[in-house]
């Protein structure tokens, strides 16, 4: 093992939360272009299937610089608060969309 970034890689936001069986997402499968894109398949809530995009330089970084889970709920929460909010610097600094 070379990397263990702690949190959830992907998660049901929104819509995806409700379905058959609600509150789950589940990947299908992943494609990796010759360009560096990777289209990452995946379904919600056993109702519904969705194709996400990013890229292996995308990828690399989270395995590489999220930090592993501390095991304990105090310290994830305060490791999560910490991460989002250097997030959302990052977003401010380079004109990016937050989600709300």
């Amino acid at each position: 093992m070379i990397a263990r970034p702690g949190g959830y890689f992907m998660a049901p936001y929104a819509e995806e939360r409700v379905g058959d069986v609600s509150n789950v997402l589940f990947c299908n499968g992943w494609v990796a272009r010759a360009d560096g894109a990777v289209l990452i398949y995946y379904a919600s809530s056993d109702t519904r299937v969705h194709v996400a995009t990013s890229s292996v330089d995308r990828l690399l970084d989270y395995c590489f610089h999220t930090p592993e889970d501390p095991g304990r709920t105090h310290a994830c929460v305060q490791q999560r608060l910490t991460l989002i909010e250097r997030n959302r610097e990052y977003a401010r600094r380079n004109g990016m969309t937050l989600l709300p």
